[in-house]
């Protein structure tokens, strides 16, 4: 909110995509991109469109004997589409079990190999690496994990309903989450190891009236997690980029697009698009920067702040995700927001919107609400959806701030907590209000470090 931030933190860079510099969010590794890792043995050639039974050919072609398009897809029994594609089976447009058919627009043996984009397991491809699979009845867990020095590298496939068959061989069935890839993406690409819990809360509720379970695999190659121990964790927003240095973070943002040598710089820099406005050419402007991810609004259920609907952000969603190699962070709220975000999710898991993790505000306002116990329940609100956790913004004010003893105690008893949380990927401290600053000017007018940037500075820097 205006209200806190400091005068002279005015954004002017990019000001076009910001009305205003206020909250924050987060970023993150970038995500590997839609496609399998090769074409594979039966590439779009080896049985290609127009093979023995394609347009026009003898009792099979357009205008058949059973369906629209023929009883055998049109581009032949095994070209680019497959046997079971749009307009293939006996069933009439969409094959044996509607539009897409049960193994995909792309068929089984379709373009770019046998389990490449559109294939049995859908985007993403098998990949060449090692598969691991894991299901879990609904309200359960199942944990992926990779050997030792392997990471995952590509979800292959990831049905949230009730997919048949076992590992290799899963179907999707006639119920299943849209949001279900891009969930499984989000949780656990770049990982060693990832856990994830089968529930409405993380994928949206597909098919209410069905007992529901997670089906999934995924493929794991050599390679050092991008989220791991030497992963950005210990974050800063809008402070000097000296004293950022001599904290030790390992990430920093400052609500803008673009990054000043003055504060928050490369390479620690994380782009935020504040609301609305050119979405796209703000999208471009980063991924020419070259960062792969970004922050979403700010604070938009605040009229002081992103200031915008639900149907107003939902609407730009698409744009803002329409590159698979930025990550791309929630809208950020502050803690009365939490309407709006469940609203926001919602919308977004049943249009299957790509949202790759969760940033989120708190601020204990009350006397005596300022605990890392109340932290981390509005941690855990937001770990619900089950992706990973970005507190951009949090800290003690109004009457829970009384005192420099009482910020050190609770920065104290955070640190640890947020630690121990699974899915926390992130946090940024804004040092923005009295008692929550790690630097302020002595008598000679020259910042000096506080008790509280000690213990920041000694705060780990990577988890």
């Amino acid at each position: 909110m205006v209200t806190r931030r400091s005068l002279g933190t005015a954004l002017a860079t990019f000001a076009a995509f910001f009305v205003q510099a206020c909250s924050s969010s987060q970023g993150g590794g970038g995500l590997a991109g839609a496609g399998g890792a090769s074409d594979g043995a039966f590439s779009a050639g080896s049985s290609s469109a127009g093979g023995s039974t394609s347009i026009g050919a003898t009792n099979f072609g357009q205008g058949g004997t059973t369906a629209s398009s023929g009883n055998v897809a049109l581009g032949g029994a095994t070209g680019t589409g497959a046997t079971t594609h749009t307009g293939g089976a006996t069933t009439g447009t969409g094959g044996a079990t509607g539009t897409g058919a049960t193994t995909h627009t792309g068929g089984a043996t379709g373009t770019g190999g046998a389990l490449t984009t559109g294939g049995v397991f859908g985007t993403g491809g098998a990949s060449t690496g090692t598969p691991i699979c894991g299901t879990a009845a609904e309200a359960a867990s199942t944990t992926l994990t990779c050997p030792q020095g392997q990471i995952i590298n590509s979800v292959d496939f990831a049905s949230y309903g009730n997919a048949t068959g076992t590992c290799g061989s899963f179907s999707i069935g006639t119920c299943n989450a849209i949001a279900s890839q891009t969930r499984l993406k989000s949780l656990c690409v770049g990982r060693n190891s990832c856990k994830v819990t089968a529930s409405n809360n993380t994928f949206g509720d597909p098919c209410s009236s069905t007992v529901k379970k997670l089906a999934v695999q995924v493929s794991c190659v050599a390679g050092t997690p991008a989220i791991g121990s030497t992963s950005p964790y210990k974050g800063l927003a809008n402070s000097p980029a000296t004293e950022i240095a001599s904290l030790g973070a390992t990430w920093c943002y400052n609500w803008t697009i673009a990054s000043k040598a003055s504060d928050c710089s490369d390479p620690l820099f994380v782009p935020m698009i504040w609301g609305g406005g050119s979405v796209a050419s703000a999208l471009t402007a980063i991924d020419k920067a070259g960062y792969k991810t970004v922050l979403g609004f700010n604070e938009p259920n605040k009229t002081d702040q992103a200031n915008m609907t639900v149907a107003a952000a939902i609407a730009l969603w698409p744009t803002l995700t329409s590159n698979p190699n930025i990550r791309v962070g929630s809208p950020a709220v502050s803690d009365d927001g939490r309407a709006w975000l469940e609203d926001f999710m919602t919308q977004a898991n049943t249009g299957g919107l790509r949202v790759d993790f969760i940033a989120m505000h708190w601020y204990g306002w009350n006397a005596g609400s300022c605990t890392s116990g109340s932290l981390m329940g509005a941690v855990n609100w937001a770990a619900k959806w089950g992706l990973p956790v970005w507190v951009t913004e949090f800290g003690c004010m109004g009457s829970s701030n009384p005192d420099e003893a009482t910020l050190l105690s609770f920065f104290n008893a955070a640190i640890p907590a947020l630690a121990n949380s699974s899915l926390v990927e992130r946090y940024a401290w804004y040092p923005w209000n009295t008692y929550n600053d790690l630097y302020r000017p002595d008598a000679s007018n020259v910042r000096t470090i506080t008790a509280l940037g000690n213990a920041f500075a000694a705060a780990p820097k990577y988890r």
